[in-house]
């Protein structure tokens, strides 16, 4: 038996719908009644649980083979982000630890590393070590930015180009990202569950890497708008930034705008890892925009 963590976000419902549907029994733990009703109609356990009470997490950890870890926030202040990524994810070891589980696979984020100083990268990264360290068979994943129709950043990104008389591309655009769509990221995370174990991450992305401005310039195309594109340079965009972080959901972080400011997303193994995985083909940039405008 599987206990998914985060199961009613949005990679998480996807997770636990797919392992379920293969016929897998899942537990997925959520924190609220609201949490509970987007899993309606899924073939799964459900159960209460918080990252943040360790008690909580034994209890849901009980009896499980493996445990696929997805908690995760986007926005918060420094110490949120290690309560609940950071700490949050020690706590689940020691559970792990305690109640005999043999895997976790942990969904961590390209952009982290030793050196992150982004609240979220450099909580992603404490994730990563905890588990590496836990002594717990591990596979950790690192994905790029994840699309779908039902979650994530690209229903934003649809809207801002469908109504915005002008499309807003923070900084010069020249940045890379490498989108993978969502049912190749939860492919990724069931054949995790089975893979022999890797001690290096297992890097994340779709077939195409592609800069921001391309990546807009190709959901223009897709929504079938000739909108032209505003560049707004970083320091520009700040105070904004600091205004919208105050008015949840936040539109934009000044955390975000540091991790835009950053290195390519994309991954730089060359898709090595994802060949190791099991990975093979994936939906191309295209194909993924083509669905979510056909989901509008």
């Amino acid at each position: 038996m599987i206990l998914v963590t985060g199961a009613s976000g949005f990679v998480g419902r996807h997770v636990v719908r797919e392992l379920a549907t293969s016929g897998t029994r899942v537990r997925a733990m959520v924190r609220t009644a609201r949490g509970a009703s987007v899993l309606e109609g899924i073939d799964c356990e459900l159960v209460r649980g918080d990252v943040t009470d360790p008690a909580s997490l034994r209890a849901a950890a009980r009896g499980m083979r493996t445990i696929v870890h997805l908690v995760s926030i986007v926005e918060g202040s420094p110490a949120t982000f290690e309560r609940v990524m950071a700490t949050g994810t020690g706590n689940l070891v020691e559970a792990a630890r305690e109640t005999a589980v043999r895997r976790i696979v942990l969904m961590s984020a390209l952009g982290t590393g030793p050196g992150a100083t982004v609240p979220y990268f450099r909580a992603k990264w404490a994730a990563e070590q905890a588990v590496s360290s836990s002594g717990v068979e591990h596979v950790v994943l690192r994905p790029s930015f994840v699309f779908g129709t039902d979650g994530g950043a690209l229903p934003r990104f649809l809207r801002i180009a469908r109504l915005a008389p002008v499309t807003p591309v923070i900084g010069p655009g020249t940045q890379r990202v490498q989108p993978i769509w969502v049912s190749d990221l939860v492919r990724a995370v069931a054949l995790a569950v089975e893979a022999e174990e890797s001690g290096a991450p297992v890097e994340l992305g779709g077939p195409e890497a592609v800069t921001w401005s391309e990546l807009w310039r190709r959901l223009k195309v897709a929504l079938g708008t000739r909108r032209p594109a505003l560049h707004v340079p970083f320091w520009l965009a700040r105070g904004p930034a600091a205004l919208f972080e105050r008015m949840p959901p936040a539109l934009l972080t000044r955390d975000q705008l540091r991790m835009l400011e950053g290195p390519d997303n994309v991954v730089t193994d060359g898709g090595a890892s994802m060949r190791r995985l099991g990975l093979g083909d994936r939906v191309p940039l295209d194909e993924q925009l083509r669905r979510a405008v056909a989901s509008q």
